[in-house]
């Protein structure tokens, strides 16, 4: 999901000691596989995640109090419902400190709790085929209730498959693009990348989809930090950072193993002390 790093999260450099400039910081509620259990998820690596995994609400709450972060973006896994208190305490918090709340998670998910976006500046609807339909008039009919002043609507559309990457290519992204329910649509690579995923499949769908690319990218339209950082070189790693249940900290919310685990905010805050973007990628560029 963090694509959404796209949108916003350039960190602009190591701050001095004391302070940290994280970005846009993710929060995922679930530290493992969620049981949608969908094959493809970069969720799926992180089976390997020791200590307790249990989900310490006051512990997010106090991390969002802390952490010095641009906005922070929250994933929330099927079932929703499960989700609101956790999510409620990150947005008091996000609130008193004037810093934007988004919340990630599928359409299904929110008409059924649509009480999760209470407060979300961003809410951004994952999609792919394993999530729901992929239809507009069906997304259109889940994101049109969501809107609100001052609220952002994103998609975040995920190659789930070959066969699905090629019917984007055909015209299926540009009916999302084209949403007038919709602020932006972020396109994922697949992380870790299977072998049809590669530089020369982005460089032939780059081509197919120019007009696209040239009316709307970085207007309506982005393409996430592996595609334009990694595969065609436009900018830099904007990193991700991201926390998860278990006390663990990744630099980017994409690679398998954390870097660290923390004891409380204050020994995360601390170690986070002149933060900057990793200097590899955690995927092979194939």
């Amino acid at each position: 999901m963090i694509p959404a790093s796209a949108l916003s999260n350039r960190v602009r450099g190591a701050r001095p000691v004391g302070e940290t400039a994280l970005g846009v910081l993710s929060i995922h509620l679930d530290g493992a596989p969620c049981r949608v259990g969908c094959e493809f998820c970069y969720l799926g690596a992180r089976r390997s995640i020791g200590g307790d995994r249990s989900l310490d609400v006051a512990l997010l709450a106090e991390i969002a109090a802390t952490l010095d972060y641009a906005e922070i973006a929250v994933a929330v896994s099927e079932p929703g419902a499960a989700a609101i208190e956790p999510v409620r305490a990150i947005a008091r918090v996000a609130s008193a400190r004037n810093r934007p709340l988004a919340i990630t998670t599928t359409p299904s998910v929110l008409r059924e709790t649509p009480a999760l976006a209470d407060g979300a500046r961003r809410v951004s609807l994952s999609i792919d085929p394993r999530k729901g339909p992929v239809a507009p008039d069906w997304i259109d009919a889940v994101a049109r209730p969501l809107r609100a002043p001052g609220r952002e609507l994103v998609l975040l559309v995920t190659l789930a498959s070959r066969a699905f990457a090629d019917a984007l290519v055909e015209g299926g992204l540009r009916a999302l693009v084209e949403l007038p329910s919709i602020d932006r649509v972020a396109l994922n690579a697949l992380k870790p990348p299977p072998d049809w995923c590669d530089r020369a499949f982005w460089l032939r769908a780059c081509a197919r989809l120019a007009p696209l690319l040239e009316r709307h990218l970085d207007r309506r339209l982005f393409l996430d930090c592996y595609v334009a950082a990694r595969i065609l070189g436009l900018g830099g790693c904007p990193a991700r950072p991201d926390v998860s249940p278990g006390n663990a900290f990744r630099a980017c919310v994409y690679q398998p193993e954390p870097d660290f685990t923390f004891a409380d905010a204050a020994d995360l805050s601390r170690r986070l002390e002149g933060f900057a973007p990793p200097e590899r990628c955690p995927f092979e560029i194939k």
